[in-house]
Order: structure tokens, then sequence, then C-alpha cells
């Protein structure tokens, strides 16, 4: 087509009315975004947040993706402003608008510079909705009957939730990739951030009472028949996350219902031989090609539940992403290299996927 031969009034009328027609566009985006976002997608394909989905999805830039994305949530209860996108008002006139927290019409006296800066001077949050804000934070941690999953869920107002997310984000993105290459997803990483973020440098060793019905365990190899002190039932390879670096207690019931005229307690590593062991590893992770300084801990190679002993042959210093999350959580197993010596991971051969 010879744009050349329209007029000006022509060209722009043409011009006016696409844009109309992008914005209508918008409307019907913003109704498919927040229908996405009630079923969390975001989080179900991996990503950090809804804006970091649309943008990837859209293949928009990150600032035109959280525009949307924030504006759709503003508009969810103002019906009268995804009206005036449908009617052809300008997107960037309903974003600006919809940052009023009451509703001032389109105030079509002003351009859109000059919305904006109203919506500027009007949104605010007051003294009191600030306070009240930060009164309502609340974080509910909800366990399962037998205590084995736990579901946690919240609220917080704008700083801490920044806050939160900030330090989250960025520890997820230090986490190292897992011994088979892959990373986990966003949602995995910064619940794994969390728990590391509850982690102290030198934790108190938990004195933990582990109940074995030996009927039931020795025919499930420890897949039933464990339980501690406070009723959680224990699968094998969570026990020996548990006992790993804590003071144990093991009290075993024979098939006769009565408990069995021994039992033991075992500081796994006391602070002698673990200065032993950081002093042998220089302090750092044993994994190779990890060189982590935090939060190292002792890790024995044959698990002191299956009879290992508590001794320098026995033990390594592994960080705690490695022993926490790669050995007892994702199950894969340790090895030294044949060629050279180094500490290295195989994947599980239980049958468990990493």
């Amino acid at each position: 087509m010879e744009w050349e031969c329209f007029s000006t009034d022509h060209l722009e009328g043409l011009l006016s009315s696409d844009q109309q027609l992008i914005d209508r566009l918008r409307a019907r985006q913003l109704m498919v975004l927040e229908v996405l976002d009630s079923r969390q997608v975001a989080t179900g394909d991996g990503f950090r947040s809804l804006s970091d989905w649309t943008a990837a999805r859209l293949d928009v830039g990150k600032d035109t993706a959280k525009s949307l994305v924030r504006t759709m949530r503003r508009t969810v209860g103002r019906p009268e402003l995804r009206e005036a996108l449908v009617s052809g008002v300008s997107f960037d006139r309903v974003e600006a608008l919809s940052r009023i927290p009451v509703d001032v019409g389109l105030l079509e006296h002003l351009d859109v510079s000059g919305v904006q800066r109203e919506a500027a001077r009007r949104a605010g949050v007051s003294a009191d909705a600030e306070f009240r804000s930060a009164d309502d934070r609340f974080l509910v941690l909800q366990p399962s009957l037998d205590e084995s999953w736990w579901k946690l869920w919240g609220g917080l107002d704008a700083h801490a939730g920044a806050m939160v997310d900030k330090v989250l984000s960025g520890m997820a993105d230090q986490l190292p990739e897992l011994p088979d290459g892959s990373t986990g997803d966003s949602s995995w990483r910064k619940a794994t951030a969390l728990f590391e973020l509850c982690v102290s440098e030198d934790p108190v060793p938990a004195h933990v009472t582990v109940f074995v019905d030996a009927t039931h365990a020795v025919g499930t190899n420890g897949e039933t028949g464990v339980i501690l002190e406070a009723g959680p039932i224990m699968a094998r390879e969570a026990l020996q996350a548990v006992i790993c670096d804590s003071v144990t207690e093991v009290i075993a019931r024979t098939a006769d219902g009565r408990y069995m005229d021994y039992g033991r307690k075992h500081r796994v590593v006391p602070p002698s031989l673990r200065r032993a062991l950081i002093d042998r590893y220089l302090g750092v992770c044993a994994a190779d090609g990890c060189d982590s300084r935090h939060r190292i801990q002792a890790h024995h190679r044959i698990p002191w539940s299956d009879g290992g002993r508590t001794d320098q042959d026995n033990l390594i210093l592994l960080c705690w992403y490695h022993h926490q999350v790669v050995v007892h959580e994702q199950g894969f197993q340790i090895y030294q290299h044949p060629d050279h010596g180094r500490i290295r991971f195989r994947q599980p051969t239980s049958g468990r996927s990493p």
C-alpha cells in the first residue's frame, strides 16, 4: 500500500483507530491475565513472578509486562476502568487512573502526563493504613496429619514483602546446580532458600528419640515402622538427615511389643573432631568443584544408622547445600572418583527421581 497517497488527516485517523484497537485488546489481555493469575501459572511454569512469565510469553520487556500485571491487579475491583479500555480510552491513561484509589472519572481535561502526575499526588498510604498493613502481617504453617509435609501461606505489607522476595530471590539465584545439571524451578529454589535461611551457622544439635517397630521396619527396609518421639512418621532418608548431626537415642520394639533392652545416645560430631575435619579439608566443602565455606557440616559416608563410625575415615565436610539438599533430600550417593579421589555424586539407585 502506498501510504503517501493518503492525506494527513486520513493517516492520523488510521493511527488513532489502530491505537484504540490495541487498547481494546489490552482490556482482553487484562481479563485473561486475571484468570491465569488465579491459576498460578507463573509458579507452575517455574517463573519467579507473573510479570516474568508475561514478559517471556508475550516477548515484551519487563517494564511492559509489569505494567500489564499491575494494571490487571489494580482494576480487578474497578470495572469502570476495564470498560473505559474497551470503549477506546488509552491503556496508559487507565494505568495511571488505576493508581488512584477512588473513582475520579477519566480526567479528560488532563493529558496522560497530567493524569500520571495526579496519580502520583493522590496515590499514597496514610500512616494509619501503613501501620494497619504492617500489623496485618501473618504466616500460617499447617502440617499434614502425619507432619510429613508442611503448607505455608500468609501476607506481608509492601516493604516486608519486597524485602523477603529480594532476599529469597537472591539466595535462590546463588544455589548451585544439582549434580545432574538441573536447577529446580523458581518455587523450589525459593523454598530451599527459605530453609537455608533458617539454618544457623552453628545450630545446637537436636536431641532426637526414634522409636523403631522392628516388625514393620525390617520388612520394609525402614520405609515404615519408624517414628519420632513427637509422633511424625519418618522415611528412611529423612531419618538419616535428622540423625546425621544430632544427639540421637534409638529405641526398638520387638514383635511381641516389648522394648529391647538397649539404646544409645550419640553426639555424631563432637567439637574436637569437627575442628580436625575443618583443618583436614581447609574448611571447604569436599564436593568436587565446590569451594563453598558456607555452613559447612560433617557427613557420614556410611550413615550412622547403617553402622557407620564417627571417625575421620568415615566423615567428610560438605556445605549445607550438598549435605542437606543433594544427599539427604535428593538422594544422590557419594563416591570417591577412582582416578583423582575427589568426592562426586551419582544418581540414586533406589528408583527415586532426584
